[in-house]
C-alpha cells in the first residue's frame, strides 16, 4: 500500500508538453439535469505524434450522443504552453487548478447538441502512480460540476461530480494484451472518492499495472497495489463481436491499511472504437469501449468500512498486432 500526499498542479504541468509522446487532458462527469434525467459525459482531447483526436461523448438512457472526431491532422487542436487551454474550432477546455470550463458541440441524429460545464475542484491534485516509467500522470479525484446541456433548441441545467487528469505517455505498448479501468468520483455521500481502478495484463498473462486509489478525506490518496479482478459476465457488442467485453466484474484490492471489494455493472451503451490513434508502430492494433456503469461494495480502511454505491465510468481496452 502506498499513501500519496497532494501534488501541486502548476500551469506548466497543465499546459502542452513539447514531446513526441502522446499527451492528453481527460475528464468525465456524472450529471443529472433539471428534470431528473441522468447524463454521463466523457471528454478526451489528445495530441499524438502522428494525429490528434477530440473525443467527446454524452450518455443518457440508451443513447450514446457521440461528438467525437478522430484522426485529425496535426495542428487541428490548439494547446497553450501553460494552463489548460485546448481548443478545437469553437470547442474548448480552459482553466487552471482549481477551476476549469468545458464546451463541446455538434450534431446527433441531425439535431444540434451542446454542453457547457464549469468544474471546481473540491479536492487537491495528486501524482498518480509516481514510480511508473515513461509516464507523467496527474489527476484531481473530484469536482463539483455545473452547466447546461442543449438538444434541438431545449436547454436544461445539469449538476454533478467529475474527475480530471493530465497525462503523457504512449497509449499502445508492445507486449500489452488488455486493460480495464473504472473511476468513481463520488463513491458515496460521505465524501469517499475512488478516482481510479486500473489493471493491465501483458501477453503472457503477467501484470503490467494494477492500482486502486481512493481518498476518504480529500487530503491523502491511498493506493491498494494488489488488485484481483473476476470477470462475471461478458457480451459481444454490435460491430465488435470478436471481443468479449466485460459487462460485470468484481474486484478485490488489499493493502496494509485495509481492503476493498467492489462490483461494477456496465451499461451496454458505450462508445466503441478501433485504432483511434495512429501509433508510430504500423502493426499496432487496439479497441476501446467507453461508457457508464454502477459500482457497489465496500472499502475498509484503518478499521472503518465505507459503503460504495454510485454511478461510475470506465473502459475496457484490447491490444494486439495487425496480421499481415
Amino acid at each position: 500500500m502506498t499513501t500519496l500526499t497532494p501534488a501541486e498542479l502548476t500551469p506548466a504541468i497543465e499546459g502542452q508538453y513539447f514531446s513526441p509522446k502522446m499527451q492528453w487532458w481527460c475528464a468525465h462527469a456524472d450529471l443529472v439535469d433539471s428534470d431528473g434525467t441522468d447524463w454521463s459525459f466523457y471528454f478526451w482531447p489528445a495530441l499524438g505524434s502522428l494525429d490528434e483526436a477530440w473525443i467527446a461523448t454524452l450518455y443518457t438512457g440508451d443513447e450514446v450522443v457521440d461528438l467525437t472526431e478522430i484522426h485529425l491532422p496535426l495542428g487541428s487542436l490548439k494547446a497553450a504552453r501553460e494552463g489548460v487551454d485546448v481548443t478545437f474550432g469553437s470547442q474548448y477546455i480552459r482553466g487552471t487548478y482549481p477551476d476549469y470550463e468545458i464546451s463541446v458541440e455538434g450534431e446527433h441524429n441531425g439535431e444540434p447538441v451542446s454542453l457547457r460545464l464549469s468544474m471546481k475542484a473540491n479536492m487537491p491534485a495528486f501524482t498518480a502512480i509516481p514510480n511508473l516509467r515513461g509516464i507523467t500522470w496527474h489527476y484531481v479525484p473530484q469536482f463539483e460540476v455545473t452547466g447546461a446541456v442543449s438538444r434541438a433548441g431545449t436547454t436544461k441545467d445539469v449538476t454533478g461530480r467529475g474527475y480530471l487528469e493530465r497525462r503523457r505517455g504512449r497509449f499502445w505498448a508492445p507486449g500489452v494484451a488488455r486493460g480495464i479501468w473504472e473511476s468513481i468520483p463520488a463513491a458515496s455521500s460521505g465524501g469517499l472518492s475512488v478516482p481510479l481502478f486500473y489493471k493491465v495484463w501483458r501477453d503472457d498473462g503477467s501484470i503490467q499495472l494494477q492500482t486502486l486509489t481512493f481518498t476518504v478525506d480529500g487530503k491523502e490518496l491511498v493506493d491498494f497495489g494488489d488488485v484481483e479482478v473476476d470477470i462475471l459476465e461478458t457480451a459481444k457488442l454490435p460491430g465488435f463481436e470478436d471481443i468479449d467485453h466485460p459487462m460485470r466484474f468484481r474486484l478485490r484490492a488489499e493493502g496494509d491499511g485495509g481492503q476493498a471489494e467492489l462490483e461494477v455493472v456496465r451499461s451496454p451503451h458505450r462508445l466503441m472504437m478501433r485504432n483511434y490513434f495512429i501509433d508510430p508502430d504500423p502493426d499496432a492494433a487496439f479497441a476501446g469501449f467507453y461508457g457508464p456503469g454502477q459500482t457497489t461494495g465496500t472499502i475498509t480502511y484503518r478499521g472503518e468500512t465505507h459503503v460504495v454505491q454510485s454511478r461510475s465510468f470506465g473502459s475496457a481496452l484490447f491490444f494486439s498486432r495487425r496480421s499481415r
